[in-house]
Formats: C-alpha cells, structure tokens, sequence
C-alpha cells in the first residue's frame, strides 16, 4: 500500500487521508483541512506525500533539491542562481510563480523569505528532521490563508525523537565536457576548452537528540546541522564557457558562435558608433557585425554559488493535564552565499559626457575619436564639455563583481491544545517570525565616480581629472600600449569602484485559534451514515512588515551604480488581515450497496486587510471557500471531485516598492538584409522595419539608421509598486481516483485532472515583447506610450528611463490544466516469481503530470501565450507537456536497499517561432542510482550518483537571469553528474 512506501522509503506515493496524516489519538490530521476527522473518513483532496528517505536516497543537502524532481513542481530561486540571486530557495507549485505557492511547517505558514523577495525560504526547513513533505495543488486558500493559488507544501517534521543521531555526508560534481559543437566554438573564440572537472564539493554535519521527560507526559527534541557547498563556475563547463550567440562564418559551429572577448571597447556619439581593437584602432563598430563585437560574460559566473548554512531547530511538548498540552518549537537558519557575475562596465548607451581636450582621446589610429564624439576643432581648442557620448569597456582589470549574500531567520511557534467538554477540541497558538538579510556588492562602477574620471585634461604635461575631489583618478579606457595592453591603472579603480549595502528586514505575527466538534454527538449524523458531521470554526490575526534600506549611492535614480541595471530603492510597509474560518466534513453515506462512502466537506474563509506604506493605506477584503466530494462505490475504488475559490493578497514589495530598472529580455526579431540578426528591428545601418514603423516606436528620421541594437538581447523597463492593487482570485477544479484493485495486492493507482485560472493577476504591466510588436504593427498608443527611447533611438539597457513602462498592475490571467498520475506497487520477488523467493522486496513509484495547458494573458484582449511544451523569452523556463519520476526499490535481505530512479522532462518548443536555430530543447533522460546499507542497529551508511551518465543540460542562448544562467536553465536540468556518501550513528 501507498502507507507502506511513506514509512519505507518515502518516494512519492498517491496519498489518501489516513497515508498523509499525522494520528492525533483516534484521529488524524490531513493537509488540506484542519479538522481532526476519523479514520475511516477518506479525503476527497489529491495530496503527494514524499517521505524523509527520499532525502537520503538523493544524497540531497537541501530541500529544494529533491523538492525539484516532483513533476509538479516549476524552477524557482536555487543554489543554481547566480546573477539576480535572492539568496534564497523557493517553490513554485504548477508553474504558477513560487509567490503562489503556500510553504508551511507543520501546517503553519513560514514568513517572508526575504525583504526582496516575498517567497517562503525553504532554507529554513532542517532537511534531516521532515519526516514527509505532503504536497496538495490547487486552492486551498479557504482552510489556510492567503497565496495557496497553485498549491501548499506542508513539510511534516519528526516528533517525540529519543536518542542521539549524528550524521556527516560528503558530495562532489564531475562533468566529462568534451561535448561538441560547443568546445569547437570555445576554441574559435579564442577561449580555454575545459577538461573533465571535478568540483561543486560540498559536505553537511549534523546531529539530533531527544528524550522524554521523566514521567513520560513530554518530549523535547533539539537539532543543529552545519554545510558548506564550493562553487561551480561556468567556465569549467563547455556549454557554458562561452556566453553563445547565434553566428554565422567561419567560426560558427552549428549556427553558434562565441560571444567576443576582454577586448571589449565601444565609443559613440553624433559621430556614429566605434569598436578598439587589441592595438589601439577605432574601426566602425557595424563593419564586422555579430558576436565578435560583444563581451564573453559567461565563464565569470556560477552555476552554484559558494555557500555555507547553519541551523537549529528546537520543539518540545508536554501533557500539562490529561486534557491540556502545551507546545513549541524554535528555530534559527544563517545563510550565507556568494553571487559571482561578470565584470561590470561604464555601461550606458549616450550616458557620459567628455571634455573635448581630454588628452586621452586625441591622435588615435582609425576614426578619431573626437569625430565620434562629435567634438569640432573649435571644441577642443576651447575645451567644451559634449554630452550623450558612449564610452563603454567592461573592467577586467578589477574583476568579476560579486554579491555576498546573508540570510539570518528566526521562528518561534507556541500553544496549548486539549479536549473540551468530552467532544470539543481546542487549540491556541502564536508563532513569530523575523529574517534579517544583506547585500554586499562589489567590484561595481559608481556612476558619479566614473563620469569624474572621464574628464582628464592635461596640467603641467600630466592628465589629470579636471575635479581632483575625493582623490579622482583618471579612468583611461581610449588608448592602449605598445603591445595592446590596458592602461588602466589600480588608482583609476580605487577611485571609481563602490561598495553597495543594501540591508532588510521581515517580522511575521500570527496568533490564534480554533474549535472543532464531531456533532455526532449531538445527534447531527446522516441516517445513511455511521459517522457524524465534523465541524470547526476559527480565527486568526496575521501582520506582516518589511523594511529594505540600501546605501545612499544605490538609491540614485537611474542607479548610482553602472552594474545593477537601475536604483535599488528602500521598500517599508506592512499588511495585517482579521480572518474567520470554519469548515465542515459530513459523511452522508456509509457501508451501503454501491455506496461504501459518500462524503461532502467543505471549507469558507474571510479576510479583512489593511495594507500600509509609503503614507499610503489601503484596504480590501477577500472570500475564499471550497467544497469536495468523495465517494467510494467499492473498496478498491475511490473517486474525488472539488471546487476552490483561492486568494492572493498584493504584498508589501508589490505595494510599495518605489519606481526602479528592470532588465527584461526582447526575442531575436529576425535578420536584416546585411545578414545581421537583430533584437530591436529598428536597429543597425539596415533596419528590418520601414522608417514610418519605427516613427511609432519614437525613432526620428535622424536617427533611422544609425541605431545601436540592443546587446544579447536586454533591454530595459520602469518597475514599481502599485499601493492600489487589488487581491487575485483563483479557481481550481479538479477530478480523479484512486485505485487499489484487490486482484493486484500491493498496487495503488491515482489519476486527478486539474484546471486553475488566475484573474486579476499582479503583473508588472505589459510584456516588453508585447509593447513592441504592438506598437509597431498597430501604432495604438496604448502600447506605444510605453516606450521610450534615448537620445541616440537606442533601446538598449544603460539610462535611466530608457525602454519600457512596467509597472505593477491587477492586469493578467493565469490558467493552467493537466493530468496527475501516480502509482506505487509493493511486492516480495517471490510472489513475482518463485525462483527469487527470499530474495527480499520490490516497491516501484510512478509520479508523473500531462500539462494540456500553461497560459498567460498579459492583459484584457490581448493574445494568449501558451508555455505548455514551450520555453523562451515569453514563457521563461521550459514547462514540458509530459514529465516523470519512477523509483524502483530492491530491499534485499542483507539489510540493503539499492534503488535506480529515472528522471524524465520532455522536450519544449521556442516560443520564438522565428528561431530557426534553436528551435527546441530536446528531452532528457536522468538515471540516479542510490543504496542504503543498514550496517548495525547503530549505523547506517548511504551512497550513490544522481545523473550517472554524465546527459548534458540542453543549449539556449536565450536563456536569461534569474532562472536561466550559461546559455541553460541549471535550476531545471543537472549541469552534471553527483556522487554522494553519507553515514549517520544513532545511540
């Protein structure tokens, strides 16, 4: 049965109440329901429970590891992430975006992640204690709160430890590489070829102890674990080691070329736009189009960010009466990582200015640069200071920049519950949370700093800067040595890199209660029925607060810093709800022909908000409700069938962050007829749209022509809060089975369709992708309104205001529908076939989901994007039709237990049907084999290696931060194999 897998090895099994329920006396709890409800009383909910074994089997250090594999679950912020890391990990239920997905610890909800992202942190969750992670998707909003829009994951903890155990486990990466086209684009690019690497080493401490009290009526259990992972850095990966663009010529390799160099060195101005080369020349930047002309910033990142995290974890209860208990738990979580990305650059597109006798820029071999420039004779002799120039050159002599990450959480949960007058039960809670975090950025470009430095005139025969406050050095990126070396020197960097801070914290307040009663007592039962209605009503108070206050230079509007893509700006609020509760179970049938149970249930919630900031307030109110239907005809079958409104209340960062600079991504809008592929189609000497076109986009006459594209494709929008949203509505539909036919004993089958569409959804305005396609073919000033670009017609990401309005807005639809299957079969080999009797067990899982649909509507009337069985810059990571994990288990009787689990993710298409050469993302194939060796009573020794044939992650040179990173998704697919070894003592 499903119940035998959870308390064996604990791979996915289809769960009914009594396999996904923790016994409270003869009642249990579900997920998906706060009643305490008989035994004998089936949930009508579809509920994936994953046992603690999974996490060992996996070798898994963190959570979201193994949390990933399950086909319900979409990509979200990882170790993976490097550049737009949050220092964070999340879940994201249904593809429905991880702020969707409701995270709880033993039913009660976790607090802000951090205070720039609002997503539970799963680092919070000691991996050594979940005893089982029940995962329920679809609504549930009725029966626990806000955001439980495409699911909750409750991760159920171990209770009423005795004992010691210690554990310590050791894991490292290897990838064979060698993999072809892309070493031959390595190499002609010029850049180094990785060989076989070994890396990504990680190990993990950990130890847990319990007793009982003396006179047996409590129990207090206490766990600390330390880990350290090493980075993995994309240089060491061949598919990686370049930052890949499409290409065509001699050194392209399957339509793929290698992405420039630390050449990098581009100048504009009225004069037109200029490349350096290594000896110093100013050529035009259009002669040799392409990827040669571009910076290779992908072998500077991670694909795993160095890290270290300790925990503790501390629950105690104790019986104070026969009737009363009281409990609690604590616990404490610091995280710190580091975010490595490629070096910054005086990035901007007509953002500087430069005197026009800076000695730097005068007699240089090729087009000079004062023409560029666009200063004339008489400008230089009198020294005028001309503006809008670009002058832009990545700092490989000051490095790679990075983020050092800190996360410090605190949670505390206490209560009392009992037994009230014989048949009530009652309970009483409070918990408090807080995170604190910071970020500590370096190796970036203080905007103001630069742009003194680029004012250099000569006194007394030395360049100095013309405003030598501060200590300013000259920053000399126009000319280069005898050999084409750079001369930018150490001062100059001193003077022009800043530190950026940006420090937050979170509190969450939840306290209070409820009472239940089985009425059957009083006589409320059906007369079909043995059972009574089961009843709860309760209430409940929830405030949350978040405070983020970066330094003074981040907050700079545009960005005081050249490297972050726009102001990091300070974000304080708070959003509290009053909320009534109640819900209802009523068997309505029982033990009858063709009936062996008819059970109705049903859940209601309302929620009073009142939303706080910026000297803005705002208030709302929501209704959630569900109601499900369960019926068994036979028992070796069990239909289900509900209905939930769910809820998602705006949060504080969606509220009240200030106006900001997002980076979003434009597709490849096809090839001009120079051969050129273009982003923006109004780029380049040969546009690919006509000049009346273009008008609409806000390109002058002057400029048609001369415009520089936008670089990889990033571009730029303005982001911000919105204090006047309104809540999202949701509604789930699902309908299924479960079967155990007693012909086949030990097998256990469940398929459940569901449906959810999310109104009124918060989205950050239009897709850029949207707004510019519409413009162009329609001119409707509806989009066209939103675009803006910079002096020169450009727009690529670097100036403030330049690119996209966005701002966060109750506009888009969410819907998505599949089919979950699930089956688990438990057999002795010996009942399969005689030979192998006494030859030990078999247990096989099946998890799997059909995605029929994933839609987005961006706004009223527009077109739907369909990500099911896509991926791309409209639907982001890919989301396959089909995927799958199967598990099989051999229990041998030498007290081993060896299991081999194939990982399925089907291929996806580009969203971008004008991509012709990557036009999918084939499927992959992932075989992990694991055992576990029960040595004595006292030790237990585990081994083995996730992605044991080395499948390499699929190439898309798309594939864009946050969750896409070295041309792949290293959130969605291994970038390796894993080879892991554990040993765990218990006295």
């Amino acid at each position: 049965m499903a119940s035998t897998l959870i308390g064996g090895l604990g791979l996915a099994a289809p769960a009914m109440a009594q396999d996904a329920a923790d016994e409270v006396e003869d009642r249990v709890v579900v997920t998906g329901s706060r009643l305490l409800t008989n035994p004998n009383v089936t949930s009508p909910s579809p509920v994936l429970s994953v046992g603690q074994e999974e996490v060992d089997v996996r070798g898994n250090v963190r959570i979201e590891d193994f949390i990933n594999i399950l086909p319900q679950v979409f990509a979200g912020q990882a170790a993976e992430v490097s550049n737009g890391a949050s220092g964070t990990a999340t879940l994201n239920l249904r593809g429905l975006g991880s702020v969707r997905t409701l995270v709880m610890v033993d039913g009660r909800r976790l607090p802000y992640g951090a205070s720039n992202i609002i997503s539970a942190n799963l680092d919070l969750i000691p991996s050594q204690l979940v005893e089982r992670v029940d995962i329920l998707t679809g609504g549930a909003s009725a029966v626990y709160g806000s955001d439980a829009v495409g699911g909750v994951a409750n991760f159920i903890l171990r209770n009423d430890f005795e004992g010691v155990e210690v554990g310590y486990q050791a894991g490292i990466h290897h990838n064979g590489n060698g993999v072809e086209p892309y070493d031959s684009v390595l190499a002609a690019g010029g850049q180094p070829v990785p060989s076989a690497a070994w890396d990504g080493e990680e190990f993990l401490v950990h130890m847990t102890m319990g007793t009982n009290t003396p006179d047996g009526r409590g129990n207090v259990t206490i766990f600390a674990a330390y880990e350290d992972r090493e980075q993995i850095s994309q240089a060491d990966r061949s598919i990686s080691g370049c930052a890949l663009g499409q290409s065509t010529g001699a050194g392209s390799f399957g339509g793929f070329g290698c992405i420039g160099s630390a050449n990098f060195r581009l100048f504009g101005g009225p004069g037109g736009f200029g490349f350096q080369q290594t000896d110093g020349t100013i050529d035009n930047f259009f002669t040799t189009p392409g990827p040669v002309r571009t910076f290779n910033f992908g072998p500077f990142n991670f694909f795993q960010r160095p890290s270290t995290r300790f925990q503790t974890y501390a629950r105690g209860v104790y019986a104070i009466t026969d009737s009363v208990e009281a409990f609690a738990d604590f616990s404490f979580t610091n995280n710190k990582s580091d975010a490595q990305i490629a070096p910054t650059a005086s990035f901007g597109i007509g953002a500087y200015s430069i005197n026009c006798d800076n000695p730097f820029i005068q007699g240089n071999a090729g087009i000079p640069l004062t023409t560029i420039f666009g200063c004339s004779a008489a400008d230089i002799a009198a020294g005028n200071i001309v503006s809008g120039i670009t002058a832009s050159h990545r700092n490989v002599e000051g490095g790679p920049r990075n983020s050092g990450l800190e996360n410090s959480a605190w949670r505390f949960v206490g209560g009392l519950r009992g037994e009230l007058f014989e048949h009530w039960n009652w309970e009483l809670f409070a918990q408090y949370g807080r995170t604190e975090d910071q970020q500590t950025s370096t190796n970036d470009f203080v905007v103001a700093n630069l742009q003194q430095a680029f004012l250099v005139r000569n006194v007394g025969g030395t360049p100095q800067c013309i405003d030598p406050s501060g200590g300013c050095v000259p920053y000399n990126i126009f000319q280069r040595g005898a050999n084409g070396e750079s001369l930018v020197t150490q001062a100059a960097l001193n003077f022009i890199h800043g530190i950026g801070i940006s420090i937050g914290e979170t509190e969450q307040l939840v306290y209070g209660g409820n009472i239940q009663a089985d009425l059957g007592n009083y006589g409320m039962v059906s007369p079909f029925a043995d059972e009574g209605v089961q009843f709860l009503f309760g209430m409940e108070y929830r405030d949350d607060d978040l405070v983020r206050t970066p330094d003074e230079i981040s907050q700079v509007p545009g960005g005081g810093f050249t490297g972050v893509g726009g102001a990091t700006l300070p974000v304080a609020g708070s959003l509290n709800s009053i909320e009534s509760y109640t819900e209802f179970q009523a068997p309505l049938v029982m033990g009858r022909p063709g009936v062996e149970e008819l059970t109705l249930s049903g859940q209601y919630r309302f929620s009073h908000y009142e939303a706080d900031g910026n000297n803005t307030q705002n208030t709302f109110e929501t209704h959630a409700y569900g109601i499900q239907l369960g019926y068994t005809p036979i028992p070796d079958l069990r239909l289900r069938a509900q209905y939930q409104r769910a809820v998602r209340a705006p949060n504080v960062i969606e509220l009240f962050t200030g106006q900001n600079t997002g980076l979003p991504n434009l597709s490849p809008a096809g090839t001009n007829s120079a051969g050129q592929q273009l982003f923006d189609p109004c780029a380049s000497a040969n546009p690919i749209r006509t000049l009346q076109e273009c008008a609409r986009t806000g390109v002058t006459a002057a400029q048609y022509g001369t415009i520089l594209d936008v670089i990889s494709g990033q571009t730029q929008s303005l982001t911000g809060g919105n204090p006047n949203l309104d809540p999202e509505t949701a509604d789930t539909y699902t309908f299924g089975f479960v079967a155990t036919p007693s012909a086949v004993p030990g097998l256990t089958v469940s398929v459940d369709y569901f449906t959810i569409t999310v109104e009124d959804t918060i989205a950050a305005g239009i897709p850029a992708q949207t707004i510019l396609d519409r413009c162009l073919d329609t001119g409707d000033a509806t989009f066209c309104s939103l675009i803006t670009r910079s002096s020169t017609g450009s727009l690529a990401a670097g100036t403030f205001g330049v690119g996209f309005q966005q701002t966060n807005v109750n506009i888009a639809e969410l819907s998505t529908e599949g089919v979950d299957l699930q089956a688990s079969y438990v057999t002795d080999l010996g009942d399969l076939l005689a030979a192998l009797d006494g030859f030990g067990g078999l247990r096989v899982d099946y998890a799997s989901t059909y995605l029929m649909t994933l839609d987005t509507t961006p706004f009223p009337g527009a077109a739907v994007i369909e990500c099911a069985g896509f991926f791309g810059n409209n639907c982001g990571t890919p989301g396959p039709e089909y995927r799958h994990r199967l598990a099989a288990t051999w229990d041998t009787p030498w007290d081993v237990a060896a299991t081999v689990t194939w990982r399925y993710f089907g291929g996806t298409d580009n969203d971008n049907v004008n991509d012709t050469v990557e036009p999918t993302l084939d499927a992959v194939n992932y075989i992990d084999f694991s055992a576990n060796w029960s040595f004595s009573d006292r030790v237990g020794i585990r081994g083995g290696i996730l992605n044991a044939f080395n499948e390499q992650a699929p190439v898309f040179t798309g594939a864009g931060p946050a969750l896409g990173n070295g041309n792949t998704y290293p959130t969605v697919y291994d970038t390796g194999r894993f080879l892991f070894g554990s040993i765990t003592l218990n006295y």
